[in-house]
C-alpha cells in the first residue's frame, strides 16, 4: 500500500473547488493524502455488495 511508495513522490489530481471545500471540512487536520488513503482503506473493507450499488 502506501508504504511501498517513495514518500517524496507526489502527483496531482484535479478536483472542483466545491469538492476541495467539502474535503477540507472533512479532513480534520490530516493531509489530503492521508484522508484519501483512509477513504480507500474503508472502501476496500466495505461489503462487496456496497461497492456495486
Amino acid at each position: 500500500m502506501q508504504e511501498d511508495y517513495d514518500k517524496d513522490s507526489k502527483t496531482s489530481i484535479q478536483i472542483s473547488p466545491i469538492t476541495r471545500d467539502r474535503l477540507f471540512k472533512l479532513k480534520f487536520r490530516r493531509t489530503y493524502d492521508q484522508f484519501l488513503n483512509e477513504l480507500c482503506d474503508q472502501y476496500e473493507k466495505a461489503d462487496p455488495q456496497e461497492k456495486t450499488g
